[in-house]
């Protein structure tokens, strides 16, 4: 039976507020604000996982372990303007991760996800994972992508469902014209 070698790898991405302020929906930060995400960043960071799978080529994975979901869960519960907050600083830091690892993130932005094969899944269950059908793994927090970066929507597993990868299809299959509206 195949396995990828798994390695686990030490990442301590910076806190990016710029990415934190997009995904939190947020055009500006008070200081204690700042102050409270640079508490749970440092709290979390060790409950980042980050690990690759394969030697020349294979798979990059980052999760936050089940803690931190279900505190920023909790926190949901009793503020959701709060927890929606906290979300994003999750989504954050895997998204820091994935940049460290992958420059090229920077610009294209996507990482894609493979398809959830046999040798895959098996890897992923020697290290306590599991990647389901539908191409998530069992962490709220979390993504695995194609180390080296292999990127474009092509390769993407949940191309059928993204909405950057389904607007750009239906654009290219001329679905979508394109509209202008002009000032009256």
């Amino acid at each position: 039976m195949k396995l990828l070698k798994a390695k686990q790898l030490e990442v301590h991405p910076p806190l990016d507020l710029e990415t934190y302020m997009f995904l939190a929906q947020v055009k500006a930060m008070e200081g204690r604000d700042t102050v409270e995400l640079i508490s749970f960043w440092s709290k979390w960071a060790s409950c980042l996982k980050v690990y690759r799978l394969g030697d020349k080529k294979g798979y990059v994975l980052a999760y936050l372990e089940h803690e931190v979901s279900e505190e920023v869960d909790a926190i949901w519960d009793t503020s959701p303007a709060r927890g929606f907050k906290l979300e994003a600083l999750a989504q954050t830091m895997i998204v820091g991760v994935m940049r460290s690892l992958l420059p090229e993130l920077s610009s294209t932005r996507c990482a894609p996800v493979p398809k959830p094969n046999k040798i895959l899944k098996r890897s992923l269950g020697k290290i306590g994972l599991e990647f389901s059908p539908a191409g998530a793994l069992n962490y709220k927090y979390s993504t695995i992508t194609f180390y080296p970066y292999r990127g474009g929507c092509n390769l993407c597993y949940l191309k059928e469902s993204c909405p950057n990868s389904t607007f750009n299809i239906a654009c290219k299959k001329g679905q979508f014209e394109q509209v202008v509206v002009k000032p009256s």
